[in-house]
């Protein structure tokens, strides 16, 4: 899964997460709760349709504004997302969620500068606000800023110690630095707040596997294959570590098991490691 995919999963958490009194203090009428219910319930079109409702009435309804855009969000239509949370921004300049929401749209499109003065917005208005500090992190990490990707990290992380996914990104930023035991440290942490997130066993048994400890590392691939069965790259990972440790036949049923589940790749590795 993609960093952006991450950050998209996070986006629609928070939309659940956020009552309408938090967003601003603009009216919230029945036809803002009935949009919003038709959006948790992924009625798009009768969501936009009250969202509308409420426009009419009001066109100065930041929060029906709010909502189209966040509609528009979880339908991938990011021009017309970012075009409504332009316009609720407009009524009201301090709209946390709007900026929150605004800089994600502009993440997944690429925007990552706009995206980053979005986030940075949203802290100054609300210092706590976790998730746009776990924002502002992956983009310092997308801009190549690693170190400064790890110090914002660290800070959702003292805010928030019990969310996994800040230790998630903290230790790919580590990794990228070079830092392969303390990012494993990361993930150890991840697995200690989630146990089965599929992910941090991937990634901790490919670092493990380095650092030339694949014990370690197929233990955790083990793992991750018992919790996602056709996850390809841990079988192509599980089948090298096993051909290092002399264990020709398991590695190439893994290499065979990853081509028959259409992983592209697998046919070098039977053709390297196989005849």
């Amino acid at each position: 899964m993609t960093r952006n995919k991450l950050i998209y999963i996070i986006t629609l958490g928070l939309t659940l997460f956020f009552s309408c009194k938090n967003k601003t203090e603009q009216p919230c009428d029945n036809h803002f709760i009935k949009g919003n219910n038709f959006l948790l319930a992924s009625d798009f079109d009768n969501s936009l349709k009250e969202f509308d409702a409420a426009i009419t009435l009001d066109n100065k309804n930041a929060n029906a504004l709010y909502g189209k855009g966040t509609a528009y969000t979880i339908q991938g239509d990011y021009e017309n997302a970012i075009y409504n949370f332009n316009k609720a921004i407009e009524i009201d300049s301090k709209f946390t969620m709007a900026y929150y929401m605004r800089g994600t749209a502009e993440r997944i499109i690429g925007d990552n500068k706009s995206a980053q003065l979005d986030f940075d917005k949203c802290i100054s208005l609300k210092p706590d606000f976790v998730f746009a500090i776990i924002q502002k992190a992956n983009g310092e990490a997308e801009l190549g800023h690693h170190q400064k990707a790890i110090d914002e990290m660290t800070k959702a992380i003292q805010m928030q110690p019990d969310l996994y996914l800040p230790y998630f990104y903290r230790g790919t930023y580590k990794h990228s630095l070079g830092l392969t035991q303390n990012a494993i440290e990361d993930f150890n942490q991840v697995i200690k707040l989630n146990s089965n997130y599929v992910n941090a066993y991937f990634y901790r048994g490919v670092f493990y596997g380095e650092l030339n400890n694949y014990s370690e590392a197929i233990s955790d691939l083990n793992k991750a294959i018992e919790l996602k069965t056709d996850f390809t790259s841990a079988y192509i990972y599980r089948g090298t570590y096993y051909y290092s440790i002399g264990q020709k036949e398991n590695a190439c049923n893994d290499f065979i098991k990853a081509k028959e589940l259409g992983e592209m790749s697998a046919q070098s590795y039977i053709d390297k490691y196989c005849k």
